[in-house]
């Protein structure tokens, strides 16, 4: 559709002649048609280089058609507002999934909660729990406490086997102490030494087990080699293995049996529980 627009001169009386000025504007083939006046009411003539779509006769109307092509700036700009609506949408979308989620969270503890059935609250991890190992449980020391058990219940043990095998002469030791039951009293003593032996070599109920072999050695030094106020020999103390045997008992109710034996494990626990409180 095209649309005419005509000028008129100053004193408001058209100049059909020369000073007619038309300008025609085409929107369906997007191009720009002027018809202007004469070449005087143009104001003077045109230079000698001029474009190829003017037309000039003399006395005539002059035609002119631009053509209306888009810039390359309007070409950046287009492309700029297409990146803009782009990244609009994008984030118009993302805040419809956000808000759709936080509504279906509401409405699904919302339901929970109608029947009954809202889950406890997530709780963090406990941080782990850093527990100072003990000095005898480290490595050296768990090696020496190791080999000093193994001796132990070496001498605890083959005692204990002595005087299971040898019944007799453990039951005239005993009358010789002046005990009741000595009859009963041959198996007490054999088989205590042998569990004593047992628990130290594997370091299961250590304490206890040191404890027990406290108590043999003491009976053994009170009954069978301290009979008076003198306990020195000629050679050293009356019963020097039975008071070694007393005193490391007593070492190991003290100490443990170390990192390397049964007790180790539980001792460990014990000691997270206790931290963890």
């Amino acid at each position: 559709m095209s649309k005419a627009v005509k000028r008129t001169t100053g004193d408001g009386a058209p100049d059909d002649a020369d000073n007619e000025t038309t300008r025609f504007i085409s929107s369906e083939d997007a191009t720009e048609t002027q018809v202007l006046g004469s070449q005087d009411a143009l104001g003077g003539g045109y230079p000698d280089s001029r474009p190829q779509d003017y037309r000039i006769d003399e006395g005539t109307e002059h035609t002119r058609v631009i053509s209306e092509q888009p810039l390359a700036g309007d070409a950046g700009s287009a492309a700029a507002l297409q990146a803009e609506a782009a990244e609009r949408a994008r984030r118009e979308a993302e805040e419809r999934r956000r808000q759709e989620a936080e509504q279906r969270a509401i409405e699904r503890a919302s339901r929970e909660r109608s029947l009954g059935t809202v889950p406890p609250p997530v709780e963090p991890d406990p941080a782990p729990v850093e527990v100072p190992r003990q000095v005898t449980d480290r490595a050296f020391a768990s090696l020496g406490l190791l080999i000093f058990r193994i001796v132990i219940a070496g001498v605890l043990g083959v005692h204990g086997f002595q005087h299971l095998t040898q019944r007799a002469d453990t039951l005239s030791m005993i009358n010789q102490t002046g005990l009741p039951y000595a009859d009963y009293l041959v198996w007490v003593l054999g088989i205590g030494e042998c569990l004593a032996g047992l628990g130290i070599l594997v370091g299961l109920w250590t304490r206890a087990a040191g404890l027990g072999a406290t108590a043999i050695g003491v009976l053994a030094l009170v009954y069978v080699h301290w009979h008076g106020f003198n306990i020195f020999e000629n050679s050293g103390i009356a019963g020097e293995p039975a008071l070694l045997v007393a005193a490391s008992g007593l070492l190991l109710f003290f100490i443990g049996s170390g990192g390397w034996g049964l007790d180790a494990g539980p001792r460990r626990r014990r000691a997270i529980r206790k931290a963890t409180r």
